[in-house]
């Protein structure tokens, strides 16, 4: 198998079962999650799927997802690095490798800003320009004293909320760096389908913030700093303890800080420039981000 000259090609919509199925195979979600992540995103390309196969088969892949988001308030055209996967008996023979030099090429090519992806194997994405970049989060108290003005109400959220979520993502999102962008078709497809436990804080029947959370984590607080304390009163944790992004401001216990790295960046194009400075290398981007509170990319835009 080593001697062959593997092609990468893109991925054809009558391939799309044997896709779904391929990545099912390698990772424990199974083929369901994948076939729900590509029929559910607004921005999905067949020709930013790449393959390789032989004797027909799909032996592996990688996916450029489609998104926007946001750095310094500003927008960026942001290529997400997912499905990366390869056959186990075709392992070791620098599939990935071509299909990640595709990925890159195809995102320089139509103007993609910048590139990001979770892994824990940073040497063989670093090979390709990515460095990791820092997301901050702090472990608080369960409970704790809510300092909240006025009357209010906490309330589930359902879909047919969502444009005024969306109202409020955007007013807050715009301020934290590498949250992605969301359209109306972004809310209505793909978010439908991956928040979980949404609750609104309402005031004279207006919701004002909200907040989504699994088991004692926070997946997502939008929401004025006044109010981030009344909402994590939803959350209920087992072990009294709620992990929150660092940002949050909160009057609870913090038991401790964490820094997870798993997350790396690649600038794509030239440089993006922020109050006058030019960031001209993955490196300088990373740095910017870790010294100005980190990147923060909400649970639910995971792909």
């Amino acid at each position: 198998m080593s001697e062959k000259n593997y092609i990468v090609e893109t991925l054809k919509p009558e391939d799309f079962d044997e896709w779904v199925n391929h990545c099912g195979s390698i990772f424990d979600v199974g083929p369901a999650y994948f076939r729900r992540h590509f029929v559910a995103d607004p921005h999905k390309d067949y020709d930013s799927v790449f393959i390789i196969k032989d004797d027909g088969q799909i032996i592996s892949t990688v996916r450029v997802f489609h998104r926007q988001v946001y750095i310094d308030k500003k927008i960026y055209k942001m290529g997400g690095i997912g499905e990366v996967s390869t056959n186990p008996d075709y392992r070791k023979l620098g599939l990935s490798t071509k299909l990640l030099k595709a990925a890159v090429d195809y995102m320089k090519k139509n103007d993609f800003c910048v590139s990001s992806l979770s892994t824990g194997y940073f040497s063989h994405y670093a090979k390709h320009g990515y460095v990791q970049a820092k997301e901050y989060s702090k472990y608080v108290s369960g409970t704790g004293k809510i300092d909240g003005s006025g009357e209010y109400d906490i309330r589930p959220l359902s879909p047919g909320n969502f444009h005024d979520m969306s109202v409020l993502y955007e007013l807050y999102s715009q301020e934290l760096n590498f949250s992605t962008v969301r359209n109306k078709d972004y809310w209505k497809t793909w978010c439908a389908g991956e928040i979980k436990n949404p609750h609104g804080l309402f005031r004279n029947g207006r919701i004002v913030g909200y907040i989504c959370y699994e088991e004692n984590r926070v997946t997502e607080l939008i929401a004025a700093k006044e109010d981030h304390d009344i909402l994590l009163s939803t959350v209920i944790p087992h072990d009294n303890r709620i992990r929150i992004p660092l940002f949050v401001t909160t009057n609870r216990e913090v038991f401790e800080t964490r820094t997870n790295n798993g997350t790396m960046i690649n600038l794509i194009c030239e440089a993006i420039e922020i109050d006058g400075v030019k960031y001209s290398s993955s490196e300088s981007l990373a740095e910017y981000f870790n010294e100005n509170g980190g990147i923060v990319p909400w649970a639910q835009d995971y792909f």
